[in-house]
């Protein structure tokens, strides 16, 4: 008995080192290409840092999120944005536009069933955008509306199985 289970510790030790070598033997073997890009066997992820140079209202993005169109939003302290993956469209407040966006600080992103963006600032309230027709509509606090936001501030958004919009 004490010889098959020397053996069988032995066989599993064998079963365990041989693959890991193989694996740090792979990992070592430099890339074709581009020497400096070194990914996982069968990867294909790759990284492209954009800035404002490439067209983004600023260099911190305080959220991120893609909608169900493929489109990829960035809120940061100064806009949303709206980048294609050619391109950047960018959202703004206008204070003389009651359909623009409330505030320019974006902390949070989510979208509806419908298609509709939900977006939450620093001090501004919520904002639902239509892609529709481009158009924002503000909700806001006001502590004289009970049925108003608690607070200017959204920093999560979330929508439930059932389409509930939580705010937080």
């Amino acid at each position: 008995m004490k010889r098959i289970l020397t053996a069988l510790t032995l066989a599993g030790m064998i079963f365990l080192i041989l693959p890991a070598r193989a694996l740090q033997a792979s990992l070592s073997e430099k890339p074709e290409g581009d020497a400096e890009q070194i990914f996982a066997p069968g990867s294909i992820v790759q990284f492209e840092h954009l800035n404002i140079e490439d067209g983004l209202s600023q260099n911190a993005g305080l959220a991120i999120f893609q909608d169900s169109r493929g489109y990829l939003w960035i809120g940061t302290q100064d806009g949303l944005n709206r980048f294609d993956g050619y391109s950047f469209k960018i959202y703004k407040h206008d204070p003389n536009d009651p359909n623009s966006l409330s505030h320019n600080s974006i902390l949070s992103i989510t979208e509806d069933k419908d298609g509709n963006l939900w977006i939450g600032t620093w001090s501004g309230g919520l904002n639902c955008f239509d892609p529709a027709t481009e158009t924002f509509t503000q909700y806001l606090s006001n502590p004289e509306d009970a049925s108003s936001l608690s607070d200017g501030t959204v920093t999560s958004l979330r929508v439930d199985s059932n389409g509930s919009l939580w705010v937080g």
